[in-house]
């Protein structure tokens, strides 16, 4: 069986990468037992929560204390039962001198059943481009990427055979559909862009959070993550410890801030602003 091959990313690599995908998804070691995970994963159909309205949001990511990067979702709805967001950011400041990143990441996904369709993400260091692209179908997902200038060990194309794969958009959208209550838990494949992984969600209860967008009463979750291989087993995340977000507890339900603990030390994605296209 084809299978996806490990990712040669280095330190400064990884981090922008995580600085990047917290925004949408963040991960940790997950709490699922090695063997039977499988009977473990939610039902795929979505919750009675509404979709999203139409949005255009602003995060401000940081690394410790210190403001690491900008990234602007915008998240539409262009034809009937289909849904589509768009990210675009990059490093800022100080650390954009140590990690120079802009990236941007497509996503599209059939608005009835949260199922993805395609992703397009686009990766610029100082010294090279990376671009992914991932079609999603029944039976899985296909993958391909490319760098430029071209890598002496390229990847070519990979293949994640399981039914009922998300991405990084649907996952929350998947999310965000449940009851959420205090106590809930949530389990599922989710493929962000190059490999798969088991997402564990654990509703842990309300709290007032204030940021940047303003104050929210909000519901506060713990999420994991561990990666699946090639027999289908389940391997701890080498470079997250723990992780953990807000979702305002209210008709948006927004992803308000997210927080984790990787090996470069602590990330946070934090909302600066939010405009709807309708009232």
């Amino acid at each position: 069986m084809d299978f996806l091959r490990c990712n040669r990313e280095g330190p400064a690599k990884g981090f922008v990468n995580r600085l990047f995908l917290v925004l949408l998804l963040v991960p940790a070691v997950a709490s699922a037992a090695p063997q039977g995970w499988r009977q473990s994963l939610s039902p795929s159909k979505p919750g009675s929560f509404p979709l999203p309205r139409e949005q255009k949001s602003r995060y401000r990511l940081g690394w410790f204390t210190f403001n690491a990067g900008e990234a602007e979702a915008t998240f539409s709805k262009p034809r009937r039962d289909s849904v589509q967001l768009d990210v675009k950011g990059g490093t800022i400041g100080f650390v954009r001198n140590l990690w120079k990143l802009d990236a941007s990441h497509h996503a599209v996904a059939q608005a009835s059943t949260l199922r993805p369709v395609s992703i397009k993400q686009v990766e610029t260091y100082s010294s090279r481009t990376i671009t992914t692209s991932v079609e999603f179908n029944n039976q899985g997902v296909l993958s391909l990427r490319t760098v430029n200038p071209p890598d002496p060990y390229p990847p070519g194309r990979q293949k994640f055979q399981f039914p009922n794969v998300y991405d990084l958009q649907t996952a929350l959208l998947f999310i965000r559909s449940q009851k959420l209550q205090p106590g809930d838990n949530l389990s599922f494949v989710v493929f962000p862009a190059n490999a798969p992984y088991l997402a564990s969600i654990h509703v842990i209860g309300r709290e007032k959070i204030e940021v940047k967008a303003g104050k929210y009463n909000a519901l506060k979750c713990e999420l994991h993550l561990q990666k699946i291989n090639r027999e289908f087993g389940l391997e701890p995340h080498r470079k997250l410890k723990r992780a953990v977000a807000w979702v305002s507890d209210d008709a948006d339900r927004l992803l308000l801030r997210a927080e984790a603990d990787i090996f470069v030390g602590s990330v946070w994605a934090e909302l600066q602003s939010v405009k709807f296209n309708t009232p």
